[in-house]
């Protein structure tokens, strides 16, 4: 694996913790852009943190600068797990977000990006479970999704090296994580409904070096 200065955004999160430890594990220098840097338990002499928000061009520039590529798993949170529970941020903010990254991606000379999504976004709506589907049509994930989409489409119009791994549901399950393509509707080979956060990580930061999955929205599961 080539070693490289990441972004981490998100770092704070429960996925975005282990994605740090994950990259670091790996030998990469870590940059990660906190509003609440104490929130950033890890200490390491190759982990820089960085206050700020990537809804702030000028924070997001600073944490950015000398990078080599961008790992995002930020999520668009309601007041507690609850699929009912109502949406803390604007229904666009990652859409909002990407934005910001982008620009500040194509300022810096920076070409990958790995972000977190979800399965069930996009074209694997249909190929995702039936309680999946119903969750999203029906609760307020459905606000969240719809961000995911957003954020796809601001990825795919960025001509940037990117990649999505849309996870199953995360949970407990850990292991290889094995990727599954929509064809004709359907998800080969068909996913698990469970994904741990640690496996999720490890997928992330091992994703960085994979020029196969540019410009691609893998099912990430373990099986």
């Amino acid at each position: 694996m080539t070693k490289k200065t990441v972004l981490v955004l998100g770092g704070t999160g429960r996925t975005g913790s282990h994605v740090i430890d994950k990259a670091l594990d790996a030998g990469h220098v870590v940059h990660v852009l906190a509003r609440r840097p104490e929130a950033v338990a890890k200490k390491h002499d190759m982990l820089k943190v960085f206050k700020g928000t990537p809804e702030n061009a000028d924070e997001l520039d600073a944490a950015i600068a000398g990078c080599d590529a961008v790992i995002a798993t930020m999520n668009n949170a309601r007041a507690s797990d609850s699929p009912f529970a109502r949406i803390v941020n604007s229904p666009t903010l990652l859409t909002d977000i990407f934005g910001n990254v982008v620009a500040a991606m194509n300022e810096h000379g920076i070409r990958r990006v790995v972000q977190l999504g979800a399965t069930g976004a996009g074209d694997s709506f249909e190929a995702a479970p039936w309680i999946f589907r119903q969750f999203i049509k029906r609760t307020n994930l459905g606000v969240a999704y719809s961000d995911h989409e957003g954020v796809e489409a601001v990825l795919v119009a960025s001509g940037l090296d990117w990649t999505v791994g849309r996870a199953v549901g995360l949970g407990k399950k850990t292991g290889t994580v094995t990727e599954s393509y929509v064809v004709a509707g359907k998800s080969a080979p068909k996913p698990s409904m469970q994904i741990a956060r640690e496996s999720v990580a490890e997928w992330l930061v091992a994703a960085l070096d994979r020029s196969d999955l540019y410009s691609k929205t893998p099912t990430i599961s373990v099986i």
